[in-house]
């Protein structure tokens, strides 16, 4: 059996994301491991000086203000005997979080996806898909959208 002592949780703050760290807490009690709550700062359209002529101040100030809502979390976990730490990255997601698995020597990575497909999917992509891909641990990827139900239109007769 794999020895499974820490869980890499990518948290965006999104409904999702938060219902993955509810699976990995419970996922992670029979182990005893510990979770590691990350949030990547992606720079997107703040390189742009036209639209934001101090970028890494804003940049600065978004970590700080997600590092202290981790903190909160981490805080809340603990309560209920959970061991969790946190930290925060910048740079493009994917990247992000599987070069993170590998500094924190992580065993698992427990990630959510949005479920997009179709052209939202192509032009967003999947940042768990990709992180499966690149990962050099194995990743449990929590699905968080119930399936679409058929309208009345297309039920079969």
């Amino acid at each position: 059996m794999m020895a499974i002592e820490r869980i890499l949780v990518p948290i965006d703050f999104s409904e999702s994301s938060l219902k993955a760290l509810d699976e990995a807490v419970e996922f992670s009690r029979p182990y005893e491991a510990e979770l590691i709550l990350l949030f990547v700062v992606e720079r997107g359209f703040y390189e742009s000086p036209l639209l934001v002529p101090d970028s890494g101040a804003l940049l600065k100030h978004q970590a700080r203000a997600t590092e202290e809502k981790l903190e909160k979390l981490c805080r809340s976990l603990g309560e209920r005997g959970v061991k969790c730490r946190t930290f925060v990255e910048f740079g493009v997601a994917y990247q992000a979080i599987v070069e993170a698995a590998k500094k924190v020597h992580a065993n698992l990575i427990v990630i959510s996806t949005h479920g997009r497909t179709g052209m939202a999917h192509v032009l967003i992509g999947s940042v768990a898909e990709r992180v499966v891909q690149h990962a050099a641990c194995p990743v449990l990827v929590i699905r968080t959208l119930e399936k679409p139900k058929r309208s009345v239109a297309t039920r079969p007769r």
